[in-house]
């Protein structure tokens, strides 16, 4: 899965900024791409039955500082940050790190135990602000949002540093193409893949296609995207291409028609900016909470680096799954022979 995403990103690089596109290029040819990339996705109850991909996120710690804080806290072993910082040190001797993020972003914390962890291991680490980055300063930067840094005098400087190749940035920056949920409808056409590779993509990936008004494959059928969707309601989901925390997600099972016909006419009016997914029913689950038990919907979230990293259980009694929703997590531990 990480390899067939890893192959669209040659292609995705053509249509970002100008001004990223040379660093991007060189990334792709050191082969930095994804490195660590988180997939979220519906895991069934038992094998053989292939999981089901819902998105990947790529280039940012997302909760991976917590999740080896809450396996700390329950005596069981840490796996995320120490494979991040095994993967900084296979690619720089240098031991100065930039942990550059907004202050009061929803990750700072994630970054700040990120730096602590790396201190204890012999690192000089710094949180810092995007615009108070000064990049020749360190061997390593960890970024977060490119439209936080990008517009700042640091942004440039780290840019032309990088390509230089006198710092190195473990979430390249081509990794940000990663995010773009429009990969997902080339991953889920068959017609792109080798016969072997399409028969797994077929299996794990729901249709997804770019919302636009024009005919298009729709799981094997050549449909007008449009009408097909204003017909769907109950089997498809609206996402925006470049969103997170759920935020903008219109599941067409647990809207009313009316609801559902106001999202869809707003996707339609801006071409390009969001995509259709079939609907993946997730599983419910008994989780406990401080306030006691409760049913919840539960979406496993795999860290890959690029070989399994580890991962949390994401909880909601939203259906949308996500800690900004109201959700929470809990760490999964692995064991080997998987770690």
């Amino acid at each position: 899965m990480a390899q067939a995403l890893q192959s669209l990103l040659p292609e995705a690089v053509e249509r970002a900024e100008p001004v990223l596109r040379p660093l991007m290029r060189r990334e792709l040819a050191q082969g930095l791409g994804l490195n660590f990339t988180r997939l979220d996705v519906v895991c069934p109850d038992g094998a053989p039955h292939p999981f089901k991909l819902l998105e990947a996120q790529a280039g940012d710690p997302s909760a991976m500082g917590w999740t080896d804080a809450l396996c700390d806290a329950m005596g069981l072993p840490a796996t995320l940050m120490p494979a991040h910082r095994r993967a900084f040190e296979r690619l720089t001797e240098g031991r100065r790190i930039a942990f550059v993020v907004k202050r009061g972003s929803v990750v700072e914390s994630d970054h700040r135990l990120l730096a602590e962890h790396y201190t204890l291991h012999g690192w000089q680490a710094e949180v810092v602000a995007p615009a108070a980055l000064e990049p020749e300063r360190y061997d390593a930067v960890f970024r977060d949002a490119l439209d936080e840094l990008l517009p700042t005098a640091s942004g440039p400087r780290l840019l032309d540093a990088a390509l230089r190749g006198q710092v190195m940035v473990l979430n390249p920056f081509v990794a940000a193409l990663g995010d773009d949920k429009a990969l997902l409808e080339p991953l889920s056409t068959p017609s792109r893949w080798p016969t072997e590779t399409a028969k797994v993509l077929s299996a794990c990936v729901p249709c997804t296609r770019v919302v636009a008004a024009r005919r298009c494959d729709w799981e094997g059928k050549e449909v007008d995207l449009a009408e097909h969707l204003f017909r769907s309601r109950e089997g498809t989901v609206l996402k925006p291409v470049d969103g997170y925390g759920g935020f903008g997600v219109t599941l067409g099972p647990f809207v009313t028609e009316a609801q559902w016909q106001v999202a869809l006419e707003g996707a339609l009016a801006s071409p390009g900016r969001f995509v259709a997914q079939a609907h993946v029913p997730l599983p419910r689950a008994q989780v406990s909470t401080l306030d006691g038990a409760l049913e919840a919907h539960v979406v496993d979230s795999l860290w890959l680096c690029p070989e399994l990293a580890g991962g949390f259980y994401r909880a909601s009694v939203s259906p949308v799954v996500n800690v900004h929703q109201g959700g929470g997590l809990a760490p999964i531990s692995f064991t080997a022979p998987f770690l």
